[in-house]
């Protein structure tokens, strides 16, 4: 089955993976959006990196963290929606990097709950100065089932022969336009 110019259609294994790829982008925007929104947690840590500061400094620095962590999370989950976007039309380069992304992230949080459950979380502060409390623990635990659907559909046999399908006839179509010359 073949979709726009020619591509072959997604399978609906390709599909899921694409949905469930940008519902873990959403929540880890949401999860930023939750740790930026403890500013009393973000002034502290401040106060710890820097006693020094006024006030005013520590307001001004605390503002300026949040813009930038929002302005860095909304354009990287704008780049997991372009590659989540290419990956649906057949480009097998986006779905490497969505598969390294999400191996990744499945590996680290399978790690942290491990380090959670043997060191403690007061080790793991100590040792990360990541905060760890029952919601970030939550979000961590769906970012990594939804990554792990995402890995486990994006490497099934009939996904592979979509992307080897899609990029025969993106060749085919390249050579096309340059008249066999490419």
């Amino acid at each position: 089955m073949t979709g726009r110019g020619g591509m072959p259609t997604p399978p609906q294994w390709v599909q899921l993976a694409w949905w469930l790829w940008l519902a873990s982008v959403v929540v880890g925007l949401v999860r930023t959006v939750v740790q930026l929104s403890d500013r009393r947690m973000l002034i502290d840590r401040l106060r710890q990196v820097q006693p020094e500061l006024s006030q005013s400094e520590v307001d001004a620095a605390a503002n300026t963290g949040i813009m930038f962590a929002l302005l860095l999370g909304l354009l990287i989950a704008g780049a997991f929606v372009l590659l989540a976007n290419r990956m649906a039309q057949g480009r097998n380069w986006a779905r490497i990097v969505i598969l390294v992304f999400a191996a990744f992230n499945v590996v680290s949080t399978v790690f942290t709950l491990f380090g959670l459950a043997v060191l403690g979380s007061t080790v793991t502060v100590q040792d990360t100065t990541v905060q760890v409390d029952a919601w970030n623990i939550v979000f961590s635990l769906v970012i990594g089932a939804l990554d792990a659907a995402v890995l486990v559909l994006l490497l099934r046999p009939d996904v592979n022969t979509f992307f080897r399908e899609a990029r025969r006839r993106f060749h085919e179509q390249k050579a096309g336009r340059t008249g066999g010359h490419g």
